[in-house]
């Protein structure tokens, strides 16, 4: 059942329906309770046009950027180490005697590595 909305002046009149289509994605989806509360409350305080413009420009002007893109791939990466620090997944691979390598300690505070994961974002 749909329910009909308006600010005071009846300037912005809204009819909310019990579904809607996601119009980037087609994919269609009930109205949250969330969303009923937050336009019956712009309604009465009579911001409902702001409530709309915003979640408008939010809609149009928000679209991830590239560097964000890759930001998420790189904490999602870092998260995806620590997990298997935390587990203990991790094992010594045999590494060809073609690649040189610098001798590295053996020993790995692993609340440094936590710390070091933390620091960016794990």
């Amino acid at each position: 059942m749909s329910n009909v909305y308006h600010d005071y002046f009846k300037q912005t009149v809204l009819t909310i329906p019990d579904t809607f289509i996601d119009i980037k994605t087609g994919d269609q989806h009930a109205v949250l309770p969330e969303i009923k509360e937050e336009i019956a409350y712009h309604s009465e305080n009579n911001t409902l046009t702001h409530l709309l413009f915003s979640a408008l420009n939010d809609y149009f002007l928000k679209a991830p950027t590239s560097q964000q893109k890759g930001t998420n791939c790189v904490l999602s990466e870092l998260q995806e180490i620590k997990r298997m620090l935390a587990a203990g997944s991790f094992q010594e691979r045999s590494i060809p005697a073609s690649i040189k390598k610098p001798p590295v300690s053996k020993e790995m505070d692993i609340l440094e590595i936590e710390d070091l994961l933390e620091a960016f974002g794990g």
